[in-house]
């Protein structure tokens, strides 16, 4: 299955091609006559038609763009650039995996238009998968209690506590000294994701605690793999799946002071 994966959690912006037919043998760019088509030379305008086949096996094109919150104005070209690195168009996908949060809330939405409107164009499914999950997966074997931290803005972290590869916690909005306090009744923890360097100080003073290496990368491998788990074990996600928000936006929050009565703010589970 060839999957088109999207992250706008964070400023890290990230789209990766998983690159693998239907049938489960790799894509060939090659015509009946062992000849790049026209669709692929148009695409690779480098290329050379002897000796630059696809190597077997699945293989992946994963594109970071570590630029500040500028999604808007980079996806679309992100995507495209990763589909013709990939040597696929759209129309060749199978799934969409979309990074669902916490993160930054404009991200968040234009990740989540950008998916929605692929998948009706398309008519291929898509799955919603929890930012948080994909940063600790990349981390599983490295330690046995992984915290992964998105910085909240306002002095706070969206983060979340996975033991032995399992969510043990609820989805956190916290202060840096709740989220150490938390991670010191464990006796061996890592940090990571894109923001972990705001622990180095906590990770400094405690002999149990580490950073993870590289943190900023985002988790790309993992959002397709995950994606594709859950997609076989529970299906696509609901047509009105959306972003996953752990506390109002600043929008929300300020009707909410206009209004005090209204209740709820669109969290999404």
């Amino acid at each position: 299955m060839n999957v088109l994966g999207i992250d706008c959690s964070t400023d890290v912006l990230c789209v990766v091609v998983r690159r693998e037919s239907a049938e489960g043998a790799p894509v060939n760019p090659l015509d009946a006559n062992g000849a790049f088509s026209a669709r692929r030379r148009a695409k690779h305008p480098f290329r050379e038609p002897d000796g630059h086949g696809w190597p077997p096996g699945i293989g992946s094109v994963v594109l970071e763009l570590d630029v500040g919150l500028r999604h808007a104005e980079r996806l679309i070209g992100a995507i495209d650039f990763a589909l013709g690195e990939s040597g696929l168009c759209k129309g060749d996908l199978g799934l969409l995996a979309c990074a669902s949060g916490p993160g930054s809330f404009t991200g968040l939405r234009i990740a989540c238009a950008t998916t929605k409107g692929l998948s009706d164009a398309l008519g291929i499914p898509f799955v919603m998968v929890p930012t948080l999950d994909c940063l600790a997966r990349e981390r599983f074997r490295d330690c046995q209690v992984i915290i992964p931290v998105i910085d909240a803005r306002r002095g706070r972290f969206f983060s979340a506590v996975y033991e032995n590869g399992t969510r043990v916690s609820d989805w956190l909005d916290a202060s840096l000294a709740s989220i150490v306090a938390l991670a010191d009744t464990y006796p061996d923890v890592l940090f990571t994701g894109p923001d972990a360097d705001y622990f180095e100080s906590a990770a400094a003073e405690r002999t149990g605690f580490r950073i993870a290496r590289h943190h900023r990368r985002a988790p790309a491998r993992s959002l397709v793999e995950a994606g594709m788990e859950l997609f076989q074990s529970s299906g696509p996600s609901a047509a009105d799946a959306g972003p996953l928000y752990v506390r109002p936006s600043d929008a929300e929050e300020a009707d909410l002071e206009r209004n005090p009565k209204a209740s709820g703010h669109g969290i999404a589970h």
